[in-house]
C-alpha cells in the first residue's frame, strides 16, 4: 500500500491539475527489475494507443465479484467504511493458502467496482498497482466486461491473423481451482489458453518451437513470464502464477496437447477430465 501511495502523491508533486470529473489513470508495474509508472489524466484516454495505454484499458474492462473468491483456496480480511476522496470503499486482502498464486488487495466501491488494486507475488514484491478514478462520478471500472461474457456465451470471429476467439461464462475446475474461460485460435497452429480463479489469471500460449530454445523465467508488466521448449513445441506461460505453477500446467498440457488443442480448437471448455482419465 505505501508503495501506491507514494505513486499516488506523485500526480501531486507533479501539479497536475486536479478538478472535479477529473478522470486518473494511474499504472506503477515492476518490469524485469525496474518499477515503471503510467500516469494519464485526460479525460480522453482511451485515444492513448501506447503499450500502457492499452494495458490500462485492459485492466479497466476488469471487474470483480466478492462471491467468486474461491474459499478452498484464498484468505479473506475486509475493512469497511473508508472513504477515498469523498466515496465510501471497502478494503478486501486476499490471501493465497498456498504459495502458487499471488495476493491481491483490493479497494471496491458499494457497486463492487474496483477503485484501487494491488497485486503481490509469492514473495510478497509489489507486481504491479493500479487505479482508474473519476474524482466526480467515483471508480471507473463497471461490469461492461463481466454482462458481455454472459449475454455472449461463447462466440467466435475472424480479424487479422486469429482464427477464432470463444469465450465462456462459469466453467468447471481445469486445475487447482482454475477454469478455462478463454481461447484464440491464430493461423499457423497457434492457439492461446486463458484461466481464471476468481482473483488470478494466467495464460498458456502454445506454438511450433522455431528452435530449442532455453527456458525463460523473468517478470513483464507485472506479470510472470515463463517459456518453454519441449518436442519442437513452445509453450509460454503468462499471468499472476508462481514459476512452479506454470511449470505444472506446460507439464499437463504437452501430457495432452492434441486432445486439448482439438477440443479448444473447436471451442469447447477444457476440464480436469481431459488429464484425469
Amino acid at each position: 500500500m505505501k508503495q501506491f501511495l507514494i505513486t499516488i502523491a506523485l500526480i501531486f508533486a507533479l501539479h497536475l491539475p486536479v478538478y472535479a470529473g477529473q478522470k486518473s489513470v494511474v499504472f506503477k508495474f515492476l518490469n524485469q527489475d525496474k518499477y515503471e509508472v503510467y500516469i494519464n489524466l485526460q479525460d480522453d484516454y482511451r485515444n492513448d494507443n501506447s503499450i500502457m495505454g492499452s494495458i490500462s484499458r485492459q485492466l479497466l474492462r476488469g471487474y470483480f465479484s466478492v462471491d467468486r473468491i474461491p474459499e478452498q483456496y484464498y484468505n479473506v480480511v475486509k475493512s469497511d467504511n473508508i472513504s477515498y476522496f469523498g466515496f465510501n470503499i471497502s478494503q478486501y486482502v486476499i490471501t493465497p493458502k498456498n504459495k502458487d498464486r499471488f495476493k491481491s488487495i483490493l479497494w471496491l466501491d458499494e457497486k463492487e467496482h474496483i477503485v484501487k488494486l494491488e497485486v503481490f507475488d509469492t514473495t510478497d514484491t509489489l507486481m504491479f498497482a493500479f487505479s482508474g478514478f473519476d474524482y466526480k462520478e467515483g471508480a471507473m471500472h463497471g461490469y461492461q466486461y463481466k454482462e458481455h461474457l454472459k449475454r455472449g456465451g461463447h462466440k467466435k470471429g475472424k480479424r487479422g491473423d486469429i482464427d477464432a476467439k470463444y469465450k465462456f461464462w462459469d466453467t468447471p475446475e481445469f486445475y487447482k481451482g482454475f477454469s478455462h474461460f478463454h481461447t484464440t485460435v491464430f493461423n499457423g497452429n497457434a492457439i492461446d489458453l486463458a484461466f481464471q480463479d476468481g482473483v488470478n489469471r494466467f495464460s498458456v500460449f502454445i506454438k511450433p518451437a522455431m528452435s530449442n530454445a532455453a527456458p525463460v523465467s523473468k517478470i513483464v508488466y507485472g506479470n510472470y513470464l515463463f517459456s518453454r521448449v519441449i518436442d519442437d513445441t513452445e509453450y509460454t506461460v503468462y499471468g499472476t502464477v508462481s514459476f512452479g505453477f506454470m511449470e505444472e500446467i506446460v507439464n499437463i498440457i504437452h501430457k495432452n496437447k492434441q486432445n486439448i488443442v482439438d477440443i479448444a480448437s473447436q471451442g469447447h471448455i477444457l476440464t480436469s477430465e481431459i488429464y484425469s482419465k
